[in-house]
């Protein structure tokens, strides 16, 4: 191992000791004074854009330097370091709603990724203390890991859809440090996280206190959320084991008499081409051939992302209205929480659809074509194979809403006719094609699974004319114009050479093609070794190099820019541009003049680049 790991080696060792779920945790805050957990925590977030908002002190994380560790950690030893308390700021919502978000100092982002990380080896190692049901803010999970999971629902009558209000604003403190006393007993660790809790906010010149709920905002919430939320997974999993009974479904009665009634008229010679014989076998098609209503069989199905969750239940409606019955019980008595009255839901599975992570789920709906599928052998034998299509989970994109938000974005009319964005008409050409694009990848992508493309065809129509309509308002082009120019992807320059010829174009990436795939879910199951990435990370760190500019070794510190932008960058942001880089080391004299602009113009050969080997 380099040196310089030892707050690594032992999270490692912490990691494996906690893949026993009973483990309890001792002593974790010596590892807050661990200056290379600082290091990694440094370079996992200082990329972030964020990172540059000014918190309540005006300050951001631009002159992040192992100076900065080091008061950390001293005020770590005498356990005099205190959380600042945060900015907050409103985000307006698609609905015109305002989402509260805290923007914490970078100190403290530093410090709470690096509870983060402990926490993460506890809860979330190789062999997570959370549950496969889990899959909100956990590495290699995420919205398609649980709508896959969904996705293998079979044979359910009833969804009981959840949602949790207000969860992270109202989350109890006091129970959530004795759900962590569960596995950690170290009281300074503990204190800690109280500390984190209870820092509060400044609203304009207000301070504000927290009484309740996680920070907004704060890197350590989620995993707190979850953590605190986890205690529901494990109730659902109890509810599951006490009221799962039966070992198989009873045979439908109606299934039988059809079959039945079938084989008695062709055992009398009643041909198979006959009238009643083919309705016979049409209604056999459209009858389960098991009872899904069977009082003596229960099987129960859970997934939960954040603070949304959904259950399914393949048994009797009085079986979902116990359980959520309890569950509200449950969170009120157990959690100190509230289930929204008006997003929490019981629905019959075959005549009305759960919503979970926006998509909309029901059982034996969608395409009826399904029910006859065409079968050929290697043999080249020809046959049809009837599909159970009614025990199907189908999972379909919302198409109201997505043309709803579309309309509040101002693309389109509220009856989904497009519209020319005009807040994006004073941008580059291929700035507006690429965001415009941008917004329709993320619109396909997400819902690259459902059973419903031709939804999102009608999606990438809006978002096309809608481009399309931008560049014409710009240009004073008409829709006709436009097309015989750049043809109908919108082709466009966005490199030129010295002679101002196109070397480069960009273009709307347009489906031609809209096949169904129910397992298009976009998944990454490479699993992490956190262990080595962090040492990875801490060796390739330019916290102690020398200055870029000068060469000096005394007194680095980071420079930091928000965004590294191509093409138009002016003064030093135009080297950092040339670098690909956000963040260079810089002595205090170089910061200082970079800042003050006498660096503007500045060659890069001039730059110490040996320094910056290996980025």
């Amino acid at each position: 191992m380099p040196d310089g790991t030892k707050g690594l080696n032992r999270l490692q060792t912490i990691r494996k000791l906690n893949e026993n779920p009973a483990w309890v945790n001792r002593d974790l805050y010596r590892l807050m004074y661990e200056r290379d957990l600082y290091i990694w925590a440094y370079e996992r977030i200082k990329s972030n854009p964020g990172n540059m908002t000014a918190e309540a002190d005006d300050e951001t994380i631009d002159g992040f330097s192992t100076k900065w560790i080091d008061r950390i950690v001293s005020a770590m030893k005498d356990q005099s370091f205190t959380f600042t308390r945060a900015r907050r700021t409103y985000i307006p919502k698609a609905n015109g709603k305002l989402r509260p978000l805290g923007i914490p100092s970078p100190k403290d982002k530093v410090v709470q990724e690096v509870m983060r990380i402990i926490l993460s080896s506890i809860y979330d190692n190789d062999v997570p203390t959370f549950l496969d049901c889990s899959h909100g803010f956990r590495s290699r999970r995420g919205t398609h890991t649980a709508l896959k999971q969904v996705r293998s629902w079979h044979s359910v009558n009833w969804f009981v859809e959840g949602d949790i209000k207000g969860c992270f604003d109202n989350i109890d403190h006091g129970t959530l440090i004795r759900v962590l006393s569960k596995r950690i007993e170290d009281k300074r660790f503990l204190d800690l996280i109280w500390k984190a809790l209870k820092a509060g906010y400044l609203e304009g010149p207000t301070q504000v206190n927290s009484l309740a709920g996680t920070p907004q905002g704060s890197i350590v919430s989620p995993i707190l959320a979850n953590i605190y939320l986890h205690e529901f997974d494990l109730w659902v999993t109890k509810f599951i084991a006490e009221h799962e009974v039966g070992k198989t479904k009873r045979v439908n009665p109606a299934y039988t008499s059809i079959v039945k009634r079938r084989n008695r008229l062709l055992k009398k010679g009643t041909p198979k081409e006959s009238d009643v014989i083919t309705d016979l076998e049409k209604r056999l098609r459209e009858t389960s051939s098991m009872m899904h209503d069977d009082p003596n069989y229960a099987r129960i199905k859970y997934v939960r992302y954040a603070d949304d969750w959904l259950v399914a239940i393949d048994g009797p409606k009085k079986l979902a209205m116990l359980l959520k019955e309890e569950a509200t019980a449950f969170f009120r008595d157990e959690l100190r929480l509230e289930l929204s009255a008006e997003k929490t839901h019981i629905r019959h599975a075959r005549s009305e659809s759960a919503k979970f992570l926006g998509t909309y789920i029901t059982i034996g709906r969608g395409d009826d074509s399904g029910v006859h599928r065409k079968i050929v052998t290697k043999n080249g034998l020809v046959f049809t194979r009837r599909a159970n299509v009614e025990h199907l989970t189908y999972m379909t994109a919302p198409k109201e809403d997505l043309v709803k938000r579309l309309f509040e974005r101002g693309f389109c009319t509220s009856d989904g006719v497009p519209l020319a964005r005009h807040g994006w008409i004073a941008q580059d050409d291929h700035v507006i094609v690429e965001r415009f694009g941008q917004i329709l990848a993320g619109i396909r992508n997400y819902y690259a699974f459902v059973d419903n493309p031709e939804a999102l065809r009608h999606i990438q129509l809006i978002l096309h004319l809608s481009c399309a309509k931008t560049l014409c308002r710009k240009h004073q082009f008409s829709l006709s114009q436009l097309f015989r120019r750049r043809r109908s992807e919108l082709i466009t320059p966005k490199r030129w050479d010295e002679d101002g010829k196109p070397t480069a174009y960009t273009s709307l990436p347009l489906r031609r093609k809209w096949l169904k795939n129910r397992q298009a879910f976009l998944i990454n199951a490479e699993i992490e070794d956190v262990i080595s990435m962090g040492i990875n990370k801490r060796t390739r760190s330019k916290l102690e190099k020398p200055c870029a500019i000068c060469g000096s070794p005394d007194d680095v510190e980071m420079h930091h820019v928000r965004h590294v932008r191509k093409g138009k960058n002016t003064g030093f942001a135009a080297i950092m541009s040339a670098l690909n880089r956000k963040q260079v080391p810089t002595c205090q004299s170089c910061h200082q003049k970079i800042h003050a602009g006498k660096y503007d113009g500045i060659a890069l050969s001039d730059f110490a680049l040996p320094n910056l080997a290996k980025a």
